[in-house]
């Protein structure tokens, strides 16, 4: 029997060399991110704002992030590392529990290779230590997959309510694991119709069900704001060629050069498996092999299924790498089961990982110098540069007695989190629905008529303020694109469009 069969429990396979590497990488991302020094980008503030706002919804995502978020600086305080903390601990979780479902049904030698690229994806890497929905979702998204192995291995009520909270985890990080039960049913439709049959099965769709109908309930109570900025996403024009190029060689620079060719070769070529899988004829298989089968199955249904739609939308709508991230994770122990069958592609594996290691070695050195290759380079790192800055002026003239009301929200976030006083800050809202999160909390008619403190994009007299005093204004440069912000005192009037 495989030594791997022979490892019972799930802390048993992280006393490897796979685990011993495990333990060594988050040591060493752990300690870096106490030392980096970049700060926050303003989706992350924001983020932040909501942990001091508990609730079961925010105006675009599910809770999730900002649960992580006020756990994490409840322990360690309000500061840098303690927002990103959360991300950190998301990835390294999800890369250990593919590590430990690989090595349980595939062996250590695969397990080994899986986690070895997983750990060097780029976008895995970087959002290592960067807080936003995504690390949280790629944790509950390999969660589910191992509990949802597990059970189709033992079905059973324990696993069908673990497979079920882990969905109903996802559910509440970000809409795209609205999929997770999609292509569960979808799986077990085609391929394991006895085990759709079992009422333990049905518990992990009404237990997936149960944990997001309060933030079902809470999108109910605030008009579906969350469905109204997710529908915007898709009703952007037709994308240009520069979008194109973007989207599509960002996908080999983010997943791996190698992998996403091999992606969407083998992605095609398994297709000739699952008329196989759904005749029966794996049943012929020893029960372990069976099992691999199956397995592997599964996680092509969760990846190429689904990516393959996807990027023939993005011919037509905007989208972001990021949006098909899960999926990708999802990817590649398929890709690698097969792409390490023959020397000549196991000699593309290593390249693979070369080339995917000096990048991630990259990325830990540009936050020291973000344009070390100039422009291109140094753009990445615009939207989490100048809030410090910003903030500082604004405190300099801030006593706490005059509110603070901005033009737009990533300047909101950024002087909450940055501003010693942490103040509660408003938002200018110029159109009849709410469009984030403040002016879900705070409307800015309560201002209207009183003196405040007004932050603006821009050094040039507002026109929402009566008898204006301009008290500060600061620009900044990065790498030839500025960033312009004016401070003023005045009435708050609020001139609509025409």
């Amino acid at each position: 029997m495989n030594r791997a069969f022979q490892r019972k429990y799930f802390v048993d396979y992280l006393f490897s060399a796979g685990g011993l590497f495990l333990l060594i990488l988050f040591t060493g991302k752990f300690f870096y991110l106490k030392e980096l020094s970049l700060p926050l980008s303003y989706d992350e503030s924001y983020y932040w704002d909501w942990s001091r706002h508990l609730d079961w919804g925010y105006y675009s995502k599910p809770p999730m992030v900002a649960w992580l978020i006020y756990l994490s600086t409840k322990a360690f305080g309000i500061n840098e590392f303690a927002v990103r903390l959360p991300a950190l601990l998301s990835i390294t979780g999800a890369i250990t529990l593919l590590y430990v479902s690989v090595f349980r049904y595939f062996g250590e030698y695969l397990a080994r290779a899986h986690l070895f690229v997983l750990s060097f994806v780029p976008i895995f890497f970087a959002y290592s230590f960067v807080m936003t929905i995504d690390p949280p979702l790629l944790f509950f998204w390999a969660l589910s997959l191992y509990f949802l192995i597990e059970y189709l291995k033992r079905p059973s009520y324990l696993f069908g309510l673990l497979t079920g909270l882990s969905m109903g985890f996802s559910l509440l990080t970000k809409q795209t694991a609205l999929m997770l039960p999609l292509l569960t049913l979808f799986y077990l439709f085609f391929f394991e119709r006895k085990i759709l049959k079992l009422k333990t099965t049905f518990l992990i769709f009404f237990t997936a069900f149960l944990l997001y109908l309060p933030n079902l309930y809470w999108n109910f109570k605030h008009g579906f704001v969350l469905l109204m900025h997710t529908e915007e996403h898709f009703k952007r024009g037709i994308p240009g060629l520069f979008y194109y190029v973007k989207f599509y060689s960002s996908l080999f620079a983010l997943f791996g050069p190698v992998f996403f060719g091999y992606f969407l070769w083998y992605g095609f070529k398994y297709l000739k498996f699952l008329r196989l899988i759904k005749s029966g004829s794996f049943e012929k298989l020893q029960e372990d092999e069976a099992f691999k089968l199956k397995v592997l199955t599964l996680f092509y249904v969760f990846s190429f299924l689904p990516v393959l739609p996807l990027l023939i939308l993005a011919l037509f709508k905007e989208f972001n790498p990021n949006w098909i991230m899960p999926f990708f994770l999802s990817g590649y122990l398929w890709v690698l089961y097969f792409l390490l069958q023959k020397k000549q592609t196991k000699l593309l594996y290593v390249l693979n990982l070369l080339i995917t290691l000096s990048l991630c070695l990259l990325l830990l050195f540009l936050p020291r110098n973000p344009g070390l290759f100039g422009k291109a380079s140094g753009l990445l790192f615009y939207k989490f540069l100048g809030w410090k800055e910003l903030a500082s002026m604004v405190e300099k003239h801030y006593t706490g007695e005059l509110p603070i009301l901005c033009s737009h929200r990533e300047i909101a976030s950024s002087l909450a989190f940055y501003m010693k006083a942490h103040p509660e800050v408003y938002v200018v809202n110029l159109e009849k629905r709410p469009e984030n999160q403040y002016h879900l909390w705070r409307k800015d008619e309560e201002l209207l008529g009183r003196e405040v403190l007004f932050v603006q994009k821009g050094d040039f007299e507002p026109r929402h303020l009566l008898n204006a005093v301009k008290l500060d204004a600061i620009k900044m440069n990065f790498w030839g694109k500025e960033k312009s912000y004016s401070l003023w005192k005045g009435m708050y009037v609020k001139v609509l469009e025409r």
